[in-house]
């Protein structure tokens, strides 16, 4: 019985001893590896933020074709009166909201209900409002008329701006995109 001690006190003085001489990275060897890691992101990051804009530029005029398309089916089903109307008389911007997503009757007095019933006839012309890929507002401000969008246009208090007198549509960004227009003018 002796001899399994000292066996198993071997075994252990052998382990042990080989647990002992397992060496770490050198500190020289963890700084090539971050020095490759840094280069390689200098590499993929410049494109990957390409790929970002660009696909923010085509969501940017996805939006805005769909919402320019419904603005016009509105105006077609309402004798011509393009959305931000009630009766003829301004809607407030929660109602022009509405009048997208809603049903709505012909003189634009809008509801929630997504199924067209008597007398809400029109609609929904939109399932949701779209969200501004740069700065993720849903919400249409409106401009006025004799103000020009390159005026309105701050970024930061809705996803959108909305000229209800000509139905124009557009973003509310500041800058330009990847070819230098404005993203206002798109």
């Amino acid at each position: 019985m002796a001899d399994m001690g000292n066996i198993w006190y071997n075994f252990a003085l052998i382990i042990g001893e080989g647990l002992m001489k397992v060496k770490g990275f050198t500190l020289y060897e963890v700084l090539i590896v971050v020095v490759l890691l840094s280069i390689l992101a200098a590499v993929i990051l410049p494109s990957y933020t390409g790929y970002t804009v660009s696909a923010r530029e085509s969501a940017v005029k996805d939006c805005l074709m769909t919402m320019r398309t419904q603005i016009e089916l509105y105006k077609i089903e309402h004798d011509g009166v393009p959305p931000g109307y009630i009766n003829g008389v301004e809607a407030p911007e929660a109602a022009l909201q509405l009048q997208f997503t809603g049903t709505t009757m012909l003189i634009g007095v809008a509801s929630a209900s997504k199924i067209p019933v008597d007398p809400y006839l029109y609609g929904p012309y939109i399932k949701k409002l779209p969200e501004n890929p740069f700065n993720g507002l849903k919400n249409i401000r409106y401009v006025a008329e004799a103000m020009t969008f390159s005026a309105a246009v701050d970024g930061t208090t809705s996803g959108w701006l909305y000229k209800k007198e000509t139905g124009d549509f557009v973003i509310n960004w500041v800058g330009t995109d990847s070819n230098g227009v404005n993203f206002y003018d798109y």
